[in-house]
């Protein structure tokens, strides 16, 4: 028990820079032909972790609206990225979309939304163990 109380105000103590690093797409990176949407429900994005997006030349990593991912609508990012690899930090709560501006890309399945968290939803997670 001692161990478990010990671990836990590590945990609760641990500064938020140290967050998890998602490699978007897992191996396979940031390509044609993955289903991104499943990737994405199997991960949890806090505030503090980091986006991995692996990919070559033929790609570039494009910030979007909800509305320009819903329409793959390439003309306005907020801010993009070419040349990979590239990291992008998650530094606030709520989604963020993702999409390759390549021709055909987005359309063909080629975005992400996800969803981030507070950064106590970590803590959370962590003191839902010990209960």
């Amino acid at each position: 028990m001692a161990m478990q109380i010990t671990l836990l105000i590590l945990m609760l103590a641990m500064p938020l820079a140290y967050g998890a690093q998602h490699t978007v797409g897992g191996t396979n990176g940031w390509t044609t032909g993955q289903d991104y949407a499943t990737w994405a429900a199997g991960e949890k994005f806090v505030v503090g972790d980091t986006l991995l997006f692996n990919y070559d030349s033929s790609h570039k990593v494009d910030v979007v609206s909800q509305a320009d991912y819903t329409a793959c609508n390439t003309a306005k990012p907020t801010t993009s990225y070419q040349n990979g690899p590239t990291t992008v930090n998650l530094t606030t709560a709520g989604s963020m979309y993702f999409i390759c501006p390549t021709s055909g890309h987005c359309a063909g399945g080629m975005k992400l939304e996800g969803p981030c968290l507070h950064s106590w939803a970590r803590q959370e997670a962590v003191l839902h163990i010990f209960t």
